[in-house]
């Protein structure tokens, strides 16, 4: 996904409220989106009402359905 070109810059709504992200946070949170392999996850952990971490959890396969049988 990293070859992945990036969307196109769209404008911000000029009504646009944002109540617990910053642009910033939808940024990054993109870009770990776009980091992700085939397989993954983004977990995002609130604490006392705020983002607090965001975690990448990807994930591996190890063998074909083929392979099994």
């Amino acid at each position: 996904m990293k070859n992945q070109e990036p969307l196109r810059k769209v404008p911000l709504p000029a009504d646009l409220k944002l109540y617990k992200l910053t642009l910033e946070q939808i940024r990054r949170i993109d870009e770990m989106l776009d980091d992700l392999g085939e397989y993954g996850e983004v977990h995002i952990i609130v604490q006392n009402g705020e983002l607090r971490y965001i975690n990448k959890v990807e994930s591996y396969k190890l063998w074909n359905k083929e392979d099994k049988e």
